[in-house]
């Protein structure tokens, strides 16, 4: 009876290590198991914008040289390189 109260505080310290061990264990793996779902998601997302812009290409693809110079001015504002641009500033404030 006096050896078991003599171990009983360290029975006690080494059931509250295992348990924040096994607590520990347990929240990594719910954690894990939250972020594969979000990155599984933003694959989907990833992938969805792949095709869109695979579908946007070759759109361009099939238009003619004056669409994709009318693409390229008004979309990306691009320019001829002997051109000389002038803005207006009213419209630039706004």
């Amino acid at each position: 009876m006096k050896m078991i109260k003599r171990f009983l505080g360290q029975y006690v310290i080494v059931g509250l290590f295992v348990f924040f061990l096994v607590f520990s264990i347990i929240t990594g793996f719910i954690f894990q198991i939250q972020k594969v779902k979000e990155y599984k998601s933003q694959i989907v997302e990833i992938t969805n914008q792949i095709k869109d812009t695979k579908e946007e290409i070759s759109k361009i693809g099939k238009t003619s040289d004056g669409d994709l110079e009318n693409i390229a001015r008004e979309e990306l504002g691009m320019v001829k390189s002997n051109e000389i641009i002038y803005v207006n500033s009213s419209e630039r404030d706004n």
